[in-house]
């Protein structure tokens, strides 16, 4: 259901932080690394979340890989792409699931790239599986109808449904990226 290749790799990819600037993905694993290792055996949650919204006749993708040092703030790395929608062949513009779906993709294919980097710079003892995904997906809303797709999608990417989190638990998408669009 995909109506958009995303034409860039992860490692293309800018990512830009409030705390570190322009970085690429390698440098963005580089510094999650530090941050993790500069408090052994602290609790860290990662995620990987995206939202859109159509703006101007474009659609705007906005990606966060947030690491939050728990009861003790979080930094976030976020890279984003604006690209015209497409149509459905008959000229109406394909619209708001195939939006989520599209979010849905962007975060675990993003979110396969950083838990396996992350497993080479902090180790499968330090790291595990335990990457989350954040969907925009609730139970109230638009979105209510997809949630038991958006899971079975990401639970296809690898994800166990422990990691996988939705709305009001999905703040890497709903809010962090959400505050970026």
């Amino acid at each position: 259901m995909r109506y958009k290749e995303i034409e860039m790799t992860v490692a293309d990819q800018i990512f830009f932080s409030p705390t570190y600037g322009t970085l690429s993905f390698s440098q963005v694993i580089s510094r999650v690394g530090e941050i993790v290792w500069s408090f052994p055996g602290q609790p860290f949650r990662i995620s990987v979340g995206t939202d859109s919204e159509e703006l101007s006749g474009l659609i705007k993708f906005v990606s966060v890989i947030h690491v939050w040092h728990v009861g003790h703030g979080a930094k976030a790395f976020r890279t984003q792409e604006s690209i015209s929608p497409k149509t459905n062949g008959r000229g109406a513009k394909k619209g708001f699931r195939q939006r989520i779906y599209e979010e849905v993709i962007r975060t675990a294919m993003l979110a396969q790239e950083v838990r396996s980097a992350l497993r080479e710079v902090l180790g499968e003892q330090t790291f595990g599986e335990h990457l989350e995904v954040h969907a925009d997906v609730g139970e109230n809303g638009g979105t209510s109808v997809m949630l038991k797709e958006v899971i079975g999608m990401l639970k296809g990417y690898g994800f166990a449904e422990e990691y996988i989190k939705l709305k009001p638990e999905s703040y890497a998408a709903s809010a962090v990226a959400d505050y970026y669009i």
